[in-house]
């Protein structure tokens, strides 16, 4: 996914895309529909996401390993039928409000959301390896029945999946997730340069201006999470990024009259 500026002039900044981080999760239960709608209403761009693989197969818009946080189930995704997890409430541990709330399933969202509208999927396997292959594989083929007009970039910290989707779908845009330690004075253009992504994400805190001038320099898409506050903004805009990752996606673009 690489972004190029038009008409820009020497001295301006970009116009960063505004992601909703899963979904408008400030202001309804994350990684839900009704959150995902939110965002679609906020003028949104992208709707950032999390998808895990269920025991029977499913992709499912789950943020951790376990569903006991956001549901009022327990137990680990790998672990569950998709009917066990579609049986549980995502919404009441946010609000009562929200009370009836399901996880979605990825498959549905293509159908339920605006193509205008483009999906970060980000992909969790928790570095299982023997999985790689089967989320790579099962998310190919859902992109390729639900292809059209709609921006799609698959994301993920596992570079081993990286590697795997790249080989199952070359025609799909991939983003690479920095890991603060890890990646510690590793450029962007070689971390993804050796999994063929075109667009590097990082979190607020990691961001450097060395970052973006590398990623200008070789062609990379730059993304930025944790953009929560005024100040946050400030910082990101000053960096001249190309997306911003945000759980108040209606704030920020109030904040941004521009965008």
């Amino acid at each position: 996914m690489r972004r190029t500026r038009k008409n820009a002039q020497p001295g301006t900044t970009r116009r960063p895309l505004v992601l909703a981080h899963r979904g408008s999760s400030g202001t309804a239960p994350e990684n839900t529909l009704t959150a995902f709608r939110m965002a679609v209403s906020s003028g949104a761009a992208m709707i950032e996401l999390d998808v895990r693989l269920s025991l029977d197969g499913e992709l499912i818009v789950l943020h951790d390993r376990r569903v006991n946080r956001t549901t009022g189930g327990r137990g680990r995704v790998r672990d569950l039928r998709l009917d066990e997890i579609r049986a549980m409430d995502a919404g009441s541990w946010f609000g009562t409000a929200f009370r009836g709330e399901t996880v979605p399933v990825l498959r549905d969202l293509f159908s339920a959301l605006p193509v205008s509208v483009g999906l970060n999927i980000e992909v969790k396997t928790d570095g299982d390896r023997r999985r790689n292959a089967l989320m790579a594989r099962t998310l190919c083929r859902l992109l390729r029945a639900a292809r059209g007009r709609r921006v799609v970039l698959v994301s993920s910290f596992d570079r081993a999946f990286l590697k795997r989707m790249r080989s199952a779908c070359p025609e799909v845009s991939l983003g690479l997730l920095s890991t603060p330690v890890r990646d510690l004075g590793r450029k962007p253009s070689s971390l993804c340069r050796s999994v063929g992504a075109t667009t590097f994400i990082c979190s607020r805190r990691q961001l450097r201006k060395r970052h973006v001038v590398d990623a200008r320099a070789n062609g990379l898409a730059l993304f930025v999470y944790g953009v929560n506050r005024p100040a946050h903004l400030a910082q990101v805009l000053r960096a001249d990024v190309d997306g911003i990752m945000t759980d108040f996606p209606e704030l920020l673009r109030r904040r941004i009259p521009c965008l």
